[in-house]
């Protein structure tokens, strides 16, 4: 176990937020939504350090309890009838002035099952290199570049199906 003071874990808000609000952002698909997320994430990490094990892999254990608190909100909001947030067509920022090849990547990401979801979206919307992607998400690189891979292989087979094209960002090394 590592002794997270708190002026270290101050450091890790600073560094991780724009990526775990982004990340947050994605998944709930508004800003408030976002930003009680992320503030939920950082509240559970500060009540939990004492079981960070490796302060290296801080990253990755902000984004997996990131994670955990999304998908508790989900579960909490299903068991009060109210719409998911994962069935909900939306894209984060969206409004009227997206392009339909926009909204059509956007749904078609959507769609795509989480071990090629969230490597794609750290990859192309956060900006991650496949290192910190390997990092966050505690995978070896390989495993990352194979997810990428087959993610961009199943978006362009959704998007064909729909006749819409695919961005491509020129990929670039580590």
């Amino acid at each position: 176990m590592v002794r997270v003071d708190d002026k270290t874990f101050d450091g890790w808000v600073h560094e991780h937020h724009r990526l775990l609000f982004g990340l947050a952002y994605w998944w709930a698909g508004s800003r408030s939504d976002a930003e009680e997320l992320t503030q939920e994430a950082f509240f559970q990490a500060y009540r939990s350090r004492h079981t960070l094990r490796d302060a290296k892999a801080a990253k990755a254990w902000l984004v997996g309890i990131l994670r955990h608190t999304f998908l508790h909100t989900l579960r909490k909001r299903r068991s009060v009838n109210e719409a998911p947030l994962e069935d909900a067509d939306h894209v984060p920022g969206a409004d009227r002035s997206l392009s339909p090849d926009v909204l059509a990547l956007h749904k078609a990401i959507q769609q795509l099952d989480e071990r090629y979801q969230l490597p794609v979206i750290l990859y192309y919307f956060q900006e991650l290199s496949y290192k910190e992607i390997a990092e966050s998400l505690d995978l070896p690189m390989g495993t990352v570049m194979s997810r990428l891979s087959r993610g961009r292989q199943l978006l362009h087979e959704k998007l064909q199906r729909t006749e819409r094209p695919v961005l491509v960002k020129e990929m670039r090394r580590v």
